[in-house]
Order: C-alpha cells, then sequence, then structure tokens
C-alpha cells in the first residue's frame, strides 16, 4: 500500500510539472507576441496560459502573474474595462500571498494606475499611484526608473483632480529626475515642463509659469515638430497666461499660431 501511495504521489508531481513547463511555455508565448504587437496570437497565448494556471487553483500565483500581464496587453489594445478587471484580479490574489508590501502588489498597482488614468477614473487612479510609489521605492530605491514614472503620475493625476498645490512636489520631483536621466530635451521633459506652468498659473506663480510654458514650447517645437497638436496645446495655454501679464499682443501671437496649426491637423 505504502509503494502504491509512493506511486501515485509521484505520478500526480510528475503530471503537475508538465502542466507548469506548459504555463512557462504559454506565457512566454504570450509575453513575446504582446513585445512584438501581434495582439491576436497574445490574447489567444494568454489564454491559453490562464487555463494552465487555473489548474492549480484559482488564487496561484501563475493566476495573478498570467492576468497582470494580460493587463498590459488589454490596455495597449485600448480595452480598458477587460484590463482593469485583469488587474485588479491579480491584486486580490497578490494582497494574500505574496503580501500588499510585496513587489507585486506594488507593479500592479502601477499598472492599475495607468489604466484608471485612460480611463479619466482619476480618483481610483490617485489610490492606486500612493499604494504603488512606496512599495516600487523601497525595492528599487529612490533613482529607479520605475519610481520615476510613478512619481510622474502622482503629480499628473493631481493635475487632472485640479489638485495643483498637491501636484507641485511630485512634479517638481519628475522634473528633475527626468532631467539627470535623459536631459531636457525630451519628450517626457516637455510633459513635466507644461504640468508644472499650469500648476504654477493655478498657484499664482505667473514667473515660474511663464518659465516653464517656454521651456515646454521650445521642448515640443524642436522634438515633436512644428505641426504637434501638443505643441499647439502649450500655445494656447501659454496665450492665457500672457493675457494675465498683460501681453496681449503677444498673445494674440501664439493664438493665431495654434490655430494655424489646428488648421492643418484638420486638412490631414
Amino acid at each position: 500500500m505504502r509503494l502504491v501511495l509512493f506511486l501515485t504521489l509521484l505520478c500526480a508531481v510528475c503530471a503537475w510539472a508538465g502542466v507548469d513547463d506548459d504555463w512557462k511555455d504559454q506565457f512566454s508565448q504570450a509575453s513575446r507576441a504582446a513585445a512584438l504587437k501581434d495582439f491576436p496570437a497574445a490574447e489567444t497565448a494568454y489564454a491559453k496560459a490562464l487555463k494552465s494556471a487555473e489548474i492549480f487553483g484559482k488564487d496561484d500565483k501563475r493566476v495573478a502573474s498570467t492576468v497582470q500581464g494580460r493587463a498590459n496587453l488589454f490596455r495597449a489594445e485600448k480595452k480598458l474595462s477587460e484590463a482593469e478587471e485583469d488587474a485588479r484580479r491579480a491584486l486580490a490574489i497578490y494582497i494574500v500571498s505574496p503580501g500588499e508590501k510585496s513587489m507585486e502588489f506594488g507593479e500592479t498597482q502601477f499598472i492599475l494606475t495607468g489604466i484608471l488614468m485612460d480611463q479619466g477614473k482619476f480618483d481610483g487612479a490617485l489610490d492606486a499611484v500612493r499604494r504603488a510609489l512606496p512599495i516600487l521605492e523601497q525595492n528599487l530605491g529612490p533613482n529607479a526608473s520605475a519610481v520615476e514614472d510613478a512619481t510622474c503620475a502622482l503629480g499628473a493625476v493631481y493635475v487632472q483632480l485640479k489638485r495643483y498645490a498637491s501636484a507641485e512636489t511630485p512634479l517638481r520631483r519628475c522634473a528633475d529626475m527626468r532631467a539627470d536621466d535623459g536631459g531636457i530635451s525630451t519628450p517626457e521633459f516637455g510633459e513635466v515642463a507644461f504640468s508644472l506652468a499650469v500648476v504654477f498659473q493655478r498657484l499664482g506663480n505667473l514667473s515660474d509659469a511663464e518659465k516653464y510654458f517656454t521651456l515646454a514650447e521650445h521642448i515640443r517645437e524642436q522634438v515633436l515638430g512644428i505641426s504637434s497638436p501638443a505643441f499647439a496645446d502649450t500655445l494656447e495655454a501659454h496665450a492665457s497666461l500672457l493675457r494675465q501679464l498683460g501681453r496681449e499682443d503677444d498673445a494674440k501671437k501664439s493664438e493665431r499660431m495654434a490655430a494655424s496649426i489646428r488648421a492643418l491637423n484638420k486638412k490631414k
């Protein structure tokens, strides 16, 4: 009887090992297809990987890893409700094991942050990024790229919620990190420069707002091109500040340039 029991357990272990190998292979296929933007193939592979993972239990870490990866895929495909559902399913598993202070939990909270921002659910995004940032910083260090992205996201969410005083500190830190990382001539730095300009204008710090609007204009014109809609956005926002500063002629000049860009893009 003992031999029979031993052989039965051994067979079970071998069978489960085979399932684990299947899951690893399918998960790898899904990740590769997603990286190549072959979305149909990635979805098919993720579905197979999830089916294999669920053999180990609905709350297995392999299930969490699979739906976490698929959440990123769905976000790339703009299937945002499905992406949110997968991210929340992964969080429900990770909060139990390995726990709400784990890197897995923090990473998934940040994935959820982006998904919620894309949907305009900024209150939920704020809660998610507040949970993610300290976990990422503790595990990766203060200068990690993921910490930089989360810091910038925190500032951006505050801007969307019109909580400008709260936005200033993370945006200043974001600007410093972006400058250290890629310099001040990147689209990413142009984005944070624009956000800071908006914040300073709303807070009544018009001199700093003028400095950052001018910087954002220069970066977006040079990096994105003179016909870029983002450059037009910056010109229009700058014009409102120029009026506050009593510079009506400069404001009208910016508005005319922005209108020309809008008209050009409308023809395309």
